[in-house]
């Protein structure tokens, strides 16, 4: 079963910027800080609006609803809000309202979310064409992905539809070897399909917006995004993980060998001779059913709670639905 959840806040839909809503203490400049305040419930307001439509967009292109949705208009709405969010004018606004508010400590947190997350966004118009160039070419290969007929092939020729979860699936739980082999190679499909499909286009526009903004490369661009510090740093770090657990590894793929032969070790034959059996065993414990209960509960007892919410719950696979599951707020 394909679990995609989609969680939709009412008037609270994805808020980076949280802390928008609550009120604003005047410990400072009561005219900077009503000033400031007054920014901010526009910002808000119009980030919602944007994002909103972005989401509706994304979530009925993903889930292959019926509707005027298209990768043509899931671009545009990414465009509109992604505008909005590099816009030189707004960053500015916020950083001279942080210049004007310091002595207040909630309107301060605030504006800082407000100036990284547009920071994060701003860029030269000459880049902002690549990266609206790029956002349709992944657009295209999204809805391409999305209709691409998956399956695993039988040993009589016949062929079986099956989504890249069912194919999965099947490496973990089916008993016949044939079969399992079979999905695997369903699987492996998808990689010469998105190639032939513009992904190295994509990659080609992505390195070359993030070389244009001064980064080594996509990657390094993003995980200065999110994290505060290049691909360079992260990879000495990762590079200590791996030498220090690849030892383990190795033992543990010898053992595994040795417990269940050589064959043990193909992509097809791995998941169900670590986990086939079990998965079997706890099914029952798991039914579906109990699937959206177990969700909600599971949050509660971390304190996250849906009241006033709405949510979405699209749980059941089927064709032309995005495969990978996800929580889209």
């Amino acid at each position: 079963v394909n679990q995609q959840l989609q969680n939709r806040q009412g008037k609270h839909l994805q808020r980076r910027v949280s802390l928008l809503f609550q009120p604003v203490r005047q410990t400072g400049s009561m005219t900077a800080v009503a000033q400031a305040r007054t920014f901010i419930d526009d910002f808000n307001a119009k980030y919602e609006l944007a994002h909103e439509k972005f989401e509706d967009c994304f979530w009925g292109t993903k889930m292959a609803l019926s509707g005027e949705y298209s990768a043509e208009l899931l671009s545009e709405t990414k465009k509109d809000m992604e505008d909005l969010l590099s816009d030189a004018e707004t960053l500015a606004k916020a950083e001279q309202f942080m210049e004007e508010t310091k002595d207040d400590e909630q309107t301060q947190k605030i504006l800082k979310i407000i100036v990284r997350t547009c920071r994060c966004y701003t860029m030269p118009p000459e880049v902002k064409v690549v990266r609206e160039e790029t956002a349709k070419l992944e657009s295209n290969l999204e809805m391409a992905r999305n209709a691409m007929k998956l399956g695993y092939t039988l040993a009589d020729g016949s062929f079986v539809e099956a989504s890249s979860v069912a194919l999965r699936n099947k490496l973990s739980t089916e008993s016949e070897e044939a079969v399992r082999k079979a999905s695997h190679e369903g699987l492996s499909s998808i990689g010469p399909f998105v190639l032939d499909n513009g992904f190295l286009e994509i990659v080609k526009q992505r390195n070359r917006l993030a070389k244009q903004l001064g980064f080594i490369d996509y990657y390094d661009y993003k995980v200065t995004g999110a994290e505060g510090f290049g691909k360079d740093k992260l990879f000495h770090m990762l590079d200590g993980l791996q030498e220090g657990t690849r030892p383990i590894m190795v033992q543990a793929r010898q053992e595994f060998a040795h417990r269940y032969g050589e064959d043990a070790l193909q992509p097809w034959n791995m998941p169900f001779k670590m986990k086939g059996s079990i998965v079997k065993q706890m099914d029952p414990y798991f039914p579906f059913s109990m699937a959206v209960e177990r969700y909600v509960r599971s949050y509660a007892a971390m304190g996250i709670t849906y009241s006033g919410a709405t949510m979405n719950l699209d749980l059941l696979d089927r064709p032309k639905k995005y495969s990978n599951g996800f929580c889209h707020w």
